[in-house]
């Protein structure tokens, strides 16, 4: 046995196939996302298409309908401004129109709160849906601002030159009645600081509005994507209108 043995060496054991084994594993792979990319294409996406969008008139509809259910508010307030303004005024008066008659100088610190909305009610709103009712484009109406709330406890009116021959008090009074009318320019110059607060304002109540109107019901809701105003026609004109013949529903 022992020479029988020499003569016939021990036979060495085949390695592992690993080419092969790494094959199988990858064509059971490609079967798997076959299988899987057949489900969803002949399974899901059909129920998936079935499910409606939004149309223009469910889109007109159910906007007014939200809308005049929100008794006794006509407008969304989209932003409030806290600001402090500092006014000054200067009034010099001529004796005789050639003899000096004393110059005043008052000035006045005015903090004050403006409100800026747009209006909901008797207003133009108009949405383009897009994707096939996935999206939503929003054009809102232009902003408006209340008359400004001044801080009364904060005011304050003083003088900063005054004059032996002059009444202080007529100065500060005309200094007043001006004040208002400089509010209002503050509030005009600010509308674009708060545009973009304004329009996250409006994505939310749109948003809602959608959940209120269409959340229990079989149908695909847009996403609110893009708010513009009526005064941003150079913004949104080549966006809205780059596709005519899908330009979409509007309201």
């Amino acid at each position: 046995m022992t020479d029988q043995a020499q003569d016939h060496p021990q036979r060495a054991a085949a390695p592992f196939p690993w080419a092969k084994a790494f094959a199988i594993v990858g064509v059971c792979a490609i079967l798997t996302a076959g299988s899987l990319t057949w489900y969803f294409f002949l399974k899901v996406t059909p129920t998936a298409m079935l499910i409606p969008s939004l149309s223009e008139e469910m889109t007109r509809g159910q906007f007014s309908s939200y809308v005049g259910g929100l008794q006794g508010q006509n407008n969304l307030q989209v932003a409030s401004l806290h600001t402090k303004e500092e006014f000054a005024y200067i009034s010099e008066k001529k004796l005789f129109h050639y003899m000096p008659g004393g110059i005043v100088e008052v000035a006045a610190r005015v903090p004050c709160q403006i409100t800026y909305h747009v209006q909901l009610k008797d207003s133009e709103w108009s949405f383009y849906i897009r994707d096939q009712g996935r999206r939503l484009i929003v054009v809102a109406p232009t902003i408006s601002f209340n008359r400004p709330a001044i801080d009364l406890a904060h005011y304050d009116l003083r003088v900063i030159k005054d004059s032996m021959i002059r009444d202080s008090e007529e100065v500060k009074l005309a200094l007043q009645n001006e004040i208002p009318g400089l509010l209002e320019e503050v509030g005009r110059k600010n509308i674009d600081s708060i545009r973009d607060t304004a329009r996250i304002s409006i994505k939310n109540f749109l948003e809602q509005w959608l959940f209120n109107s269409f959340g229990d019901k079989q149908i695909i809701t847009p996403v609110v994507d893009r708010v513009y105003f009526a005064d941003e026609e150079h913004l949104f004109k080549n966006i809205i209108f780059a596709d005519t013949p899908s330009a979409g529903n509007r309201y």
